[in-house]
């Protein structure tokens, strides 16, 4: 079930809070004016009662005077008109689109992945049927994945029809979720930390693994997780469904990820109001934006209540459908072709208990090293919150695979993680601030909190800055740090030769081609890759010698062309630098 690794307006509006009190206003002006960070407790999903009169305004301003420094911030406006957060969201934008942008155009891929899509996008921008020949001779993408969502970057590729418009819309994505993230931050903690959490976000290591490893669909679940997840901790059911109910259509296994978040909507909504108030006071929506803490209704319960209940159903039915039924009709020998990556579960083995938990047990030094990596961006603030729950079928999935390359920190894999662990940090630093998870049980936990208690204060205080200062430290670690290395803007004279000779190529012939020119070619011909077996005999042949993947290396290019199409009249029509252009007469 996952991918193969392949070759408001008003001063008051940003005023923070201080311990001689709350100014004027600044509790009701930003809820008035600005939809998007909406008080639940007034509008569309109030419940009524005395919480909504004047009296209760005036109560939540001294409760947020009486929080002192520690306390919460007076409601900010929304992110949308954040000057900084916008300023954060370009800059990860341009660092991203550069990265991957001069990625391609060193002729450096990863993999095919960013020719295949390439090719997938064109057919649908052409209204044809998603056949990728570079996947394979006639193959029809949707035997793979379960991708159609990829189908909406179709109009902008039609328009610009190049792999560039890909890595723009994958790094626009990234950027994109910087708002939700952020805004999630600012709603429950104040804006100075909503910022600095949305900065950690958007240049978390999970993100840049994803700019880095060429294109993939799971750049779309990105900001549809941030919004959905966002829109749950700041007590918005409608949102959160809204924004959940797409993932299906990203990826066959997104499916889980939304029935968690519906799991996460129904339990909460479902608790009786006579429940253990600190254990309400673990879940997202018992704590208010304005710190007060609730009585478990949050608005409408029957909304998150059934919404949950649809979401689960809903991700379970897509997921199981796509696997079982969709892919396999798609495919060419009818079969889900990552059972193979299953092991007991699904695979060609017997199922056994002790078979599973042995297989997920393999490689466990490489998975705690992934699951702490995961973790360490957040400060482990992620771990106070349910909300880190919903990582878990994405996790599980990895975990329980038989390939190796699912269990690390390379590739795409972890970047669906971010914006779940960053806004469970900002939903757990809420909370922490409001000294709430601990306080139901103090004869029992006493000796735990006096141990805990100086961690949890500066979490509270500082976690948000620690998180920032973790996306800088790490950023020398991860593919950020190639911004600041001169060779990424180096353009060898090998890359001016290879462009040379697909120069030498018309527009709308079939060629086959080795792995570092896939993609650029794939936007204008129907292009296969020249490692598969069963293409057809193409128009034109480009080959580059000095990096053609095969092992051991062609050392003579023509005679190995001539080698596997003897009879088949290639006449070699251009060379330089070892890269080779044949043309079938």
């Amino acid at each position: 079930m996952l991918g193969e690794r392949r070759p408001r307006t008003g001063p008051a509006a940003g005023t923070e809070v201080e311990a001689g009190g709350v100014p004027s206003g600044a509790l009701a002006g930003p809820d008035a004016a600005d939809p998007d960070l909406a008080d639940p407790d007034s509008g569309g999903l109030a419940t009524g009662g005395p919480e909504t009169n004047t009296d209760a305004t005036g109560a939540r301003a001294r409760d947020a005077a009486a929080a002192g420094p520690a306390g919460l911030a007076a409601r900010p406006g929304s992110v949308w008109r954040d000057p900084v957060t916008w300023a954060i969201a370009v800059t990860v934008f341009c660092a991203y689109f550069v990265i991957s942008l001069y990625r391609l155009l060193r002729l450096a891929p990863d993999s095919w992945d960013l020719g295949i899509y390439t090719e997938y996008v064109k057919q649908l921008s052409q209204l044809h049927a998603p056949i990728v020949d570079i996947r394979g001779p006639g193959f029809n993408l949707l035997g793979d994945h379960f991708q159609v969502a990829v189908g909406v970057l179709a109009p902008l590729f039609r328009v610009f029809p190049s792999p560039d418009t890909l890595l723009f819309c994958q790094a626009l994505a990234a950027a994109v979720s910087v708002f939700p993230v952020a805004a999630a931050g600012c709603a429950l903690s104040g804006r100075g930390t909503g910022r600095l959490i949305g900065f950690a976000y958007g240049f978390s290591w999970g993100l840049q693994q994803m700019i880095d490893y060429d294109f993939h669909e799971i750049a779309l679940a990105v900001p549809l997780l941030a919004f959905s997840l966002s829109a749950v901790v700041r007590r918005r059911p409608v949102a959160a469904i809204c924004w959940a109910v797409p993932l299906v259509f990203v990826k066959e296994d997104q499916g889980f990820t939304v029935a968690a978040i519906g799991v996460l909507l129904g339990l909460t909504a479902s608790l009786p109001r006579a429940a253990s108030a600190g254990w309400r006071a673990r879940l997202p929506y018992f704590t208010a934006p304005d710190g007060r803490h609730r009585d478990g209704s949050w608005g409408n319960g029957n909304v998150a209540l059934w919404g949950g209940l649809f979401l689960l159903a809903w991700g379970l039915l897509c997921s199981v459908l796509a696997i079982t039924v969709i892919i396999p009709h798609f495919n060419p020998v009818h079969d889900y072709y990552y059972w193979k990556d299953g092991g007991v579960v699904g695979g060609r083995q017997s199922f056994s208990v002790g078979g599973f938990l042995g297989q997920t047990a393999t490689g466990w030094p490489t998975k705690l090293q992934t699951v702490v990596l995961l973790l360490l961006p957040t400060a482990f603030a992620a771990l106070g919150s349910p909300v880190a729950l919903v990582a878990l079928p994405s996790l599980a999935l990895r975990f329980m695979s038989t390939n190796t390359a699912y269990w690390g920190t390379e590739w795409h894999y972890n970047a669906t993680l971010m914006p779940i662990l960053f806004i469970a940090a900002a939903e757990a630093i809420g909370r922490l601030r409001n000294d709430e998870p601990l306080a139901a049980f103090p004869g029992v936990l006493a000796p735990a909190r006096r141990l805990i208690q100086p961690a949890r204060v500066g979490l509270a205080r500082h976690g948000a800055a620690m998180m920032a200062a973790v996306a800088v430290a790490l950023a020398f670690q991860f593919p950020l740090s190639s911004l600041w290395q001169g060779s990424t803007y180096q353009l060898s004279p090998h890359v001016a030769a290879a462009d040379a000779a697909m120069a030498v190529v018309p527009d709308g012939v079939t060629v086959q081609t080795t792995l570092d020119l896939l993609a650029p070619l794939a936007d204008r011909t129907d292009t296969f890759w020249i490692g598969n077996s069963g293409n057809p005999l193409t128009e034109y042949v480009v080959f580059d010698g000095a990096d053609s993947g095969y092992s051991p290396a062609v050392t003579n290019v023509p005679a190995f062309i001539a080698s596997m199409y003897p009879h088949d009249g290639y006449v070699q029509v251009f060379e330089r630098d070892d890269v080779y252009v044949f043309r079938r007469d």
